[in-house]
């Protein structure tokens, strides 16, 4: 017989539990080149339902429902990485707060930014942009060849964008920021669209970005991504930090649950690491129980 001692057993345990921690993706991004979804798959989001969420649109996220503590499913700290070698290459923590009413999406972002508005005459600027799959059969993050889909299978993608230069409106200003459409060939004329997502933002000079958002459910414009059907809705979303579309840090793909009735999976990325501490610990007590275990030799 062989004489295994509990110490044995528990750190045995415990680099079982490093191993799996390491092997599952926890990241939220891909700092790395070719389709995202190739490593790991898309993260979902449900957004709090609330019919008064009371929230004025002034870049302060000063209404409770932001900090929400039944949000759990609504919430989430992005990672953004710009593309490996070159010379805007970068990591930062964008956090996300998504609420719903019977007529609006309301997103909350906010992330560090440790510089000062790019200046009024240059040609960089900071910015935050989303784009949301409308019909695109294979919608991904990585856009090889630009903003076309024709590599995705067609289709069009709605292009939320915000950017700020010194000249910008002061803090706590609400307007329209830019609201496009890309397909199958590029861009669509903007003049074509109607600007339909209003923000509202404070900066924090060397400091951060807090940007409030809001858009209408449904806005029956052709160029928009329609809100109203119980399914996943893709999107990935990326910042400029004194850059420019070519000097971008980016997400992976994500998707807003609109879907009703679902019965979440307890098997996830979020779940997984919380299952093997708890089966550890539980493991650990039963053997404490016995002074040692045997197995045959």
């Amino acid at each position: 017989m062989k004489f295994i001692h509990i110490r044995t057993i528990a750190i045995g345990l415990i680099l079982a539990q490093l191993f799996l921690f390491l092997s599952f993706p926890l990241a939220l991004s891909w700092p790395g080149w070719g389709d995202c979804t190739d490593y790991h798959k898309v993260t979902n989001l449900t957004p709090l339902y609330n019919n008064d969420v009371g929230i004025s649109l002034d870049g302060i996220a000063s209404e409770s429902i932001w900090t929400d503590p039944t949000n759990d499913n609504g919430t989430l700290s992005v990672p953004l990485a710009g593309e490996i070698g070159t010379p805007g290459f970068y990591i930062v923590i964008l956090n996300l707060t998504f609420v719903m009413d019977d007529q609006y999406l309301y997103i909350l972002c906010q992330w560090k930014d440790n510089s000062t508005k790019p200046d009024l005459g240059g040609n960089y600027y900071d910015g935050l942009y989303f784009c949301w799959n409308i019909n695109v059969p294979n919608f991904s993050a990585y856009f090889n060849d630009g903003m076309v889909t024709a590599e995705m299978g067609g289709g069009d993608v709605d292009c939320w964008e915000w950017t700020c230069l010194e000249g910008s409106p002061p803090n706590g200003s609400s307007y329209f920021c830019r609201d496009t459409c890309f397909g199958t060939t590029g861009w669509y004329d903007p003049s074509l669209e109607i600007k339909d997502v209003q923000i509202g933002y404070t900066y924090r000079a060397n400091d951060s970005y807090t940007l409030e958002l809001r858009r209408k459910l449904v806005t029956n414009d052709d160029y928009d991504v329609q809100f109203n059907e119980n399914k996943l809705y893709k999107f990935n979303l990326g910042i400029m930090n004194d850059g420019c579309h070519e000097d971008h840090a980016v997400s992976w793909t994500f998707a807003l649950d609109l879907r009703k009735d679902e019965v979440p999976s307890i098997i996830s990325n979020y779940n997984i690491p919380m299952l093997l501490i708890i089966s550890s610990i539980a493991i650990f007590l039963i053997l404490l129980k016995k002074k040692s275990i045997f197995t045959k030799s």
